[in-house]
């Protein structure tokens, strides 16, 4: 591939198939189409895709810093960090896919990326209300929010490795279904009745892309309306604290009670 390509030549190579279908709102609309501005830049620059998940990496941890401070100016430069790693997140993808380098060793980096980022960015929060109240129990807050977003998020992964180990056992030949991007049976809607009706949009709340942007909206009452910003961001920070570990041990143990792990591994691998 050309070391400078024109961005509509990137368009037409460096995204995933039904990239604007799959994932969530803020890629589908904002990361993804902006992200081909910075992989314009980044291969011109000859700077490789690994390259540009370290600096996603480094933008996020600096974010937590910042908002970690305590202070309006580092929360509102916090979130603007936040954004820029999400946004380098997607660059990342699109740099390996114009050179040919995609590989598992860029999504083992990726993976490794929204882990810390879980850990620190919720720590963050309830730390730097620690720092600009002198009480420490908010840091015991921040420490159940990030062992929560880190429970939902490795929900998934340890839910894979289980899968890996189950394959690497087996001497059958197993088929895959499902695939770009697919999964054999979709994740279900919001449900019309029962508990659901409260427990999805509280699983949606956790959603990094959805924490994003409630980030957002505090980053601009910091500017506009400080008191509020306040006693918002302490609210939010209690709710999360409680939600967060309670949502991620009852997805655990709503999983290994149904069977669900072996039921999707039969979903997804057939004889």
């Amino acid at each position: 591939m050309t070391e400078r390509p024109t961005l509509n030549e990137l368009r037409a190579r460096v995204h995933k198939e039904r990239h604007r279908e799959i994932g969530n709102w803020l890629a589908r609309k904002a990361a993804r189409p902006l992200a081909v501005y910075g992989t314009w830049i980044a291969i011109r620059l000859r700077i490789s895709a690994h390259q540009v998940t370290f600096a996603a990496l480094i933008a996020g941890l600096c974010g937590a810093i910042a908002i970690g401070t305590g202070t309006r100016s580092g929360f509102i430069a916090g979130v603007i960090l936040a954004y820029l790693c999400f946004w380098l997140d997607h660059v990342d993808g699109q740099v390996a896919r114009w050179r040919g380098t995609a590989s598992l060793d860029g999504v083992y980096l990726d993976y490794l990326l929204h882990h810390a980022l879980n850990l620190t960015q919720g720590f963050a929060l309830g730390y730097g209300l620690a720092a600009r109240t002198g009480d420490p129990r908010w840091a015991i807050a921040g420490f159940a929010i990030a062992g929560g977003w880190l429970g939902l998020s490795l929900h998934n992964d340890c839910r894979y490795k289980a899968f890996f180990q189950r394959l690497k056992r087996e001497t059958r030949t197993y088929r895959i279904d499902a695939g770009s991007g697919g999964r054999p049976v979709p994740p279900p809607g919001w449900p019309r009745r029962g508990l659901g009706v409260l427990s999805w949009p509280l699983f949606k709340a956790c959603e990094p892309h959805v924490i994003l942007l409630g980030l957002s909206g505090l980053a601009m009452l910091a500017i506009s309306t400080p008191l509020l910003w306040d006693r918002l961001w302490r609210s939010a920070v209690v709710a999360m604290a409680i939600i967060a570990p309670m949502l991620a041990l009852a997805r655990t143990g709503r999983a290994i009670h149904r069977g669900a792990i072996e039921e999707e591994f039969g979903y997804w691998f057939r004889d």
